[in-house]
């Protein structure tokens, strides 16, 4: 860690401290206390972490700048355990820390224990790499509330059209999931609704057996002297947050029920599925499993909102039932709210279809509001337009394809992408192949894996780039990274490690290396991509933009799978073949552009790259050319009808080692290119394809290639053989 992200994180910590503190000065007296029980957990005194945590506090009272370990220390143990998670046992719980012993009194703590067996954890059975979801709640008669996210993680649809479950999919509530173990799992039979504005959905659970009754949920605001409340839920570890600080809060344990005190704070507007929403904050302290949670109000017995995220070190958002009481389709939906709720109008309104607009008692219909500047309409029916306006779109990639569409023609083709025939979802299924989850550490492009150090591109100007939590933007994958462009949604760049030797690609006998094997695809299945988790759903193409494009593309491989399945175990080789399958290493590419049964295209020179390779380990650099005339797609993203840009060329540098000097071969193609073998004779068919470094300098501006990489070009060379 550099002396400035360092001083980043002690501004940071210390700035949290202060806001969970309620102080503006510094609060070193407050929140140094070195005694068990107030501050510091009794287990950390007594141990290492005591001189660590002493030495920081005396450095932060006299003015002076933390290491990188002593920065941890405050962010990890003091910060924290202002905010306890407490574990649920046999539906049951006890405080010990100091700050909460109130919710240990009889009035608190028989209202908080009364709500536990209504709360659940959201299961999926059917999920090749999450075993759970989320947390849901009981909010009426077999009803379950989540958040949208969580749902869409096994069902489809939004605001006018009819949810429903995803083919295959399943999905199961499981109200025990504690402490002390014991499991109470109780079927999803269907999806009532997914809000198109909230970040909501209600669940239909089939309760077989006790009864689950449903929470109560709040219409007003909490009074400002009233702010304690109680996030019950089930977190997750969350890869993108200090894994040190998760281990010293929930005790190395995740996905168990937990009791998370906090404070409500003030509303917030924050971004969420396109649009900007009035959210309610806390200071609970929450982690990834916790989206759906209900944020309890001991005081009162209800529930206040519904959480669906966070920013670390900074505040928790959720949404606030007094809201969602006034929505007239919630609140037909049979949700039980304390007392009377009144329907109004609101922000949401814009989102649900025109035909569902709901008309507060005794006031006037009114015209629905057009969806807000530059938001996507998530859904909903598209607003009216003049038919007769028309756009021609014309796409040359090498094919010369145009599309003419009215903008009536294009909500016809959105309607119908929303309807897919029986007979495909009997004839084949949309399956994720088998892959590692977000929590798993993935090393990614390794510079020195030739033996000579290949130092990746870099972006021009970084603030183009997606970042990770962490502020990074490499995003690491198995053997390989990726670096996204979050306006195109599309890769910058892709740098892949790749080993072709036998004993690499098939390293233990006895397993199936196959597609089937690797992935655990059937026959008839259809590769499901999945999103990074890692990064925001904004800044990445969905599945969903590839399988609602009117067959109009392929998904291709920037980093090819054979290229980087290979390893020292089965294990290996087969996490590393499942990363290929984030979208984040997708690029729309036309069928004859992206298979290898085309001459000269992408897919064929992915295959003679790879036969051809003398060497068995070379570096590669890919990406696509994201040109600013590159022409423009109306097509469908997870929050509705979206507009992407659609690169013309794609292109590789393959790079390797001979002699122990590096040699270098770029390529550009006219719509899609993705693994370049090296140490290979560039045949007569590919001359034109094959172009010096200066050419493809001149074609992306947006990336600096490594000077060494550069020197290493053979373009000379193989133009002269």
């Amino acid at each position: 860690m550099t002396g400035s992200a360092s001083g980043s994180r002690q501004e940071s910590a210390v700035g949290y401290l202060n806001q969970i503190l309620g102080r503006s000065d510094n609060p070193l007296e407050e929140a140094v206390a070195l005694e068990p029980g107030t501050l510091i957990p009794a287990s950390v005194v007594d141990t290492p972490h005591h001189e660590l945590v002493a030495r920081t506090a005396e450095k932060i009272a006299q003015g002076q700048p933390l290491e990188a370990s002593e920065a941890l220390a405050l962010e990890a143990i003091i910060i924290p355990d202002k905010r306890p998670a407490i574990d649920i046992a046999s539906g049951n719980f006890n405080v010990t820390h100091a700050d909460w012993l109130a919710f240990n009194q009889p009035p608190v703590h028989q209202a908080i224990t009364g709500a536990l067996p209504s709360i659940g954890r959201i299961e999926l059975p059917s999920h090749p790499s999450l075993p759970y979801g989320g947390t849901g709640f009981v909010v009426g008669d077999g009803l379950v509330m989540t958040n949208r996210h969580v749902a869409e993680l096994f069902a489809e649809g939004a605001g006018a059209a009819k949810p429903r479950m995803r083919l295959g999919a399943q999905a199961a509530v499981d109200f025990r999931q504690e402490a002390d173990g014991g499991s109470a799992p109780f079927v999803v039979r269907d999806v009532l609704m997914i809000h198109p504005y909230w970040d909501m959905a209600l669940l239909k659970v089939e309760f077989t057996s006790e009864a689950r009754p449903p929470l109560r949920m709040g219409l007003g605001d909490i009074d400002a002297a009233a702010r304690e409340v109680a996030v019950i839920g089930y977190p997750a570890f969350d890869p993108r947050n200090n894994a040190e600080v998760q281990n010293q809060v929930f005790g190395g344990r995740y996905g168990i029920k937990r009791l998370q005190p906090g404070l409500l704070g003030p509303r917030w507007t924050i971004g969420s599925f396109g649009k900007d929403v009035s959210a309610i904050t806390h200071d609970s302290s929450t982690l990834g499993g916790c989206s759906g949670a209900a944020v309890f109000h001991p005081a009162t017995g209800a529930v206040v909102a519904l959480h669906f995220g966070g920013v670390y070190l900074a505040r928790n958002y959720a949404v606030p039932t007094a809201d969602l009481a006034k929505d007239g389709r919630v609140i037909d939906a049979g949700v039980n709210f304390g007392g009377t709720p009144r329907r109004q109008s609101g922000a949401w309104d814009q989102w649900w279809s025109p035909r569902e607009q709901v008309t507060p008692a005794g006031a006037p219909a009114a015209a629905p509001a057009p969806a807000p500047t530059g938001a996507p309409t998530v859904d909903a029916a598209p607003v009216p337009v003049d038919p007769s306006s028309r756009a021609t779109l014309r796409l040359q990639i090498p094919l010369d394809l145009s599309i003419t569409l009215s903008t009536g023609q294009i909500a016809a083709v959105r309607a119908a992408a929303e309807s897919e025939s029986l007979a495909g979802d009997v004839l084949e299924r949309a399956a994720m192949p088998l892959h590692d989850g977000p929590e798993v550490v993935r090393r990614g492009y390794r510079s020195d894996f030739l033996g000579i150090d290949v130092p990746l591109p870099e972006p021009a100007d970084p603030a183009l780039v997606a970042r990770l939590e962490d502020g990074g933007y490499v995003i690491p994958y198995h053997h390989f990274s990726i670096v996204m462009d979050k306006a195109r949604r599309l890769a910058l760049f892709t740098a892949a490690n790749v080993d072709a030797s036998a004993a690499k690609k098939r390293p233990e006998a006895g397993h199936d290396y196959t597609r089937k094997g690797l992935t655990g695809l059937g026959s008839g299945d259809v590769e499901r991509w999945f999103n990074d988790p890692r990064l925001r759903g904004t800044e990445q193409l969905p599945d969903r933009f590839f399988e609602k494009d009117n067959k109009a593309f392929d998904k291709g491989h920037l980093v090819r799978r054979d290229d980087v399945a290979w390893g020292d175990s089965f294990d290996e080789v087969r996490a590393a073949n499942g990363d290929t399958y984030h979208v984040t290493n997708c690029s729309p590419q036309v069928a004859g552009f992206n298979r290898s049964d085309h001459r000269n295209n992408w897919g064929a020179l992915e295959d003679l790259v790879f036969t051809q390779a003398k060497l068995e380990r070379y570096c590669l650099f890919s990406g696509p050319v994201l040109a600013g005339d590159d022409p423009w797609f109306a097509g469908v993203d997870d929050l509705g009808a979206v507009r992407v840009q659609i690169p013309r060329r794609f292109w590789k540098v393959v790079v390797a080692v001979k002699e122990g000097r590096l040699q270098a071969f770029a390529f550009v193609l006219e719509q899609n290119l993705a693994n370049t073998p090296l140490e290979f004779i560039v045949p007569d068919s590919w001359a034109d394809q094959h172009v010096p470094f200066a050419r493809l300098q001149e074609l992306l501006p947006a990336i600096h290639f490594p000077p060494d990489v550069v020197a290493a070009d053979q373009f000379s060379a193989t133009a002269t053989a």
